[in-house]
């Protein structure tokens, strides 16, 4: 795998001699492979959020049983045809080929390199001249830098890429959720992009470029995905139905059990209410006994 990954870099440095370009044309090669399994997890993480009622009512038909819960949400998913870990499935897959990347990327800045035949393209460069472009040594780390804040700026500012675009993706995602969205899963989300950050202080820059690389490419992947996806368009909109019908719903109930109060008059205040057809003739009679009693004194 070393030597596989070294050798894709060369190529790719043979088409175009830039290190950026080599490593950003080995991220998305990775990427365009994980593609089918990224699309399969979204789908599974838009059905795992649709069905949330369903899944905290199982919940609490086995409270106290968790052995019954257990087979109750295995027979659940087997039904739907959900895998609860499949939206970490493409980061798994990443995970070897980042710690690959990582020693590549630190075998590379070796004189001479590691994981390359001597002649090749990427070996030739390589060789007595290390491993900067563009101002940055893409072997060494934020942190590893010596000097001023001038010369370190470059590899906090690939940092600073990492935790902004992972933020964007993360902000696409929930955005995308129009239901019950999983509140474990919203806060790995926001986690995710700072955990990277911290990870990208103390590991080679060119390294960091493949994470940068990525974060960007599954911002496009998923904009495409919920665009022209049939399954994913179908699901978002049947949920989007669904939340408006719930609204409609909700504003329904409200006209229909509020009732209009008591009118008040222009005066703002508030009159009693008037005395019925008896009460106003017997109201008048006392007062017409009051007045002839008056005139008799």
């Amino acid at each position: 795998m070393f030597d596989l990954l070294a050798g894709l870099i060369n190529a790719f440095y043979t088409l175009l001699p830039s290190y950026i370009f080599a490593i950003s044309m080995l991220t998305l090669t990775v990427m365009l492979v994980l593609a089918p399994l990224t699309i399969k997890s979204t789908r599974s993480m838009l059905a795992l959020q649709r069905l949330q009622p369903e899944i905290k009512r199982l919940q609490q038909e086995h409270k106290g049983d968790r052995q019954a819960l257990n087979e109750a949400m295995m027979a659940f998913y087997k039904e739907h045809q959900i895998n609860p870990l499949g939206g970490c499935l493409p980061m798994l897959l990443q995970m070897p080929v980042f710690i690959i990347m990582y020693q590549v990327i630190n075998g590379l800045r070796n004189d001479p390199p590691k994981y390359l035949k001597e002649g090749q393209d990427l070996y030739d460069a390589l060789t007595g001249k290390g491993f900067s472009e563009w101002g940055v040594d893409l072997g060494k780390t934020a942190t590893g830098i010596e000097g001023g804040l001038g010369d370190a700026l470059p590899y906090y500012l690939l940092v600073a890429l990492v935790v902004i675009t992972g933020f964007v993706q993360a902000r696409q995602m929930s955005s995308r959720q129009t239901g019950q969205a999983n509140p474990q899963a919203q806060m790995i989300q926001r986690i995710f992009p700072i955990m990277f950050g911290f990870i990208s202080l103390s590991i080679p820059a060119g390294v960091v470029v493949y994470f940068v690389v990525s974060n960007v490419f599954r911002i496009a992947q998923q904009g495409l995905m919920y665009r022209y996806d049939p399954q994913l368009k179908s699901a978002v909109q049947a949920e989007v139905r669904e939340v408006e019908a719930k609204a409609t719903e909700l504003k329904k109930a409200e006209k229909g059990g509020g009732g209009a109060g008591p009118s008040t008059p222009k005066g703002g205040s508030q009159r009693g209410p008037r005395p019925s057809g008896g009460d106003a003739s017997r109201a008048r009679n006392r007062n017409r006994s009051r007045s002839k009693k008056r005139r008799r004194r």
